[in-house]
């Protein structure tokens, strides 16, 4: 297994994160102003001059570091994951917003067909951002052909790998897409992360009974038809270019 770690990458480039979003931003007082207009206004005029005082570019910093970096890193108890075991926070991006794109729509599908007699089309909206990441990342890129425990549903062995990062302040490490031909990268380090800037948002459409999502950038227009059986087949095919 020391082979595995044998490859290092100084890794200097933007990835992309993909997160649950809302393309269009809700009134943040509507469950305290009983849809009175005049209320939620003067609500709104209230927080704005509460927050005179402060810069607007670091509002703006703050909920894009927190929305696209920090939650992760912050939420308690944290999730297990391919390379969690919950006891740490780990943030996963993609170098493609194809291969994000698959991974997340996979995750959804499994989450939705978990739902006892769910037959109804699902919709859910996302948003994705550029983060900047600079770090020297533990490479393990095409290492799925010799340990094929990097891409398989079962995770004790990703997250042993995790673990030891860890523990050894590793900050992060390049790894092979479970879901797509591309590749990952897994922070375990929120300061190798810098200038989140939002990308694009999405729209998923998961049809149980058909057991495929649809992915649209544009409203109404559809950028990705994913079958359940596409992923194993976009795994072992080229990276499609965006």
């Amino acid at each position: 297994m020391e082979n595995l770690f044998s490859k290092s990458r100084d890794f200097q480039e933007d990835v992309f994160r993909n997160i649950v979003s809302l393309r269009k931003s809700q009134d943040l007082f509507d469950d305290i102003n009983d849809n009175n207009v005049a209320l939620s206004a003067l609500a709104t005029k209230i927080e704005a001059t509460v927050k005179k005082d402060i810069p607007l570019g670091l509002i703006n910093r703050g909920f894009h570091y927190t929305t696209a970096i920090a939650y992760p890193f912050e939420t308690d108890p944290f999730m297990k994951t391919r390379y969690g075991d919950g006891s740490y926070g780990v943030w996963y991006g993609s170098l493609t917003l194809n291969t994000s794109i698959y991974e997340t729509a996979y995750h959804m599908m499994q989450n939705e067909s978990g739902i006892e007699g769910m037959i109804e089309p699902v919709i859910r909206e996302r948003a994705v951002y550029k983060i900047f990441c600079h770090a020297i990342l533990i490479d393990l890129t095409e290492q799925e052909f010799l340990y094929p425990e990097l891409i398989a549903n079962e995770y004790h062995f990703t997250q042993h790998i995790g673990q030891r990062i860890q523990n050894e302040g590793h900050p992060g490490l390049l790894a092979p897409s479970a879901r797509h031909s591309g590749v990952n990268s897994v922070i375990f380090n929120p300061n190798v992360l810098s200038n989140p800037r939002h990308y694009c948002y999405l729209t998923y459409t998961f049809y149980p009974l058909d057991e495929r999502v649809t992915v649209e950038r544009t409203p109404g227009k559809i950028l990705f038809n994913i079958l359940k059986s596409d992923f194993a087949r976009q795994r072992n095919s080229e990276i499609i270019t965006t």
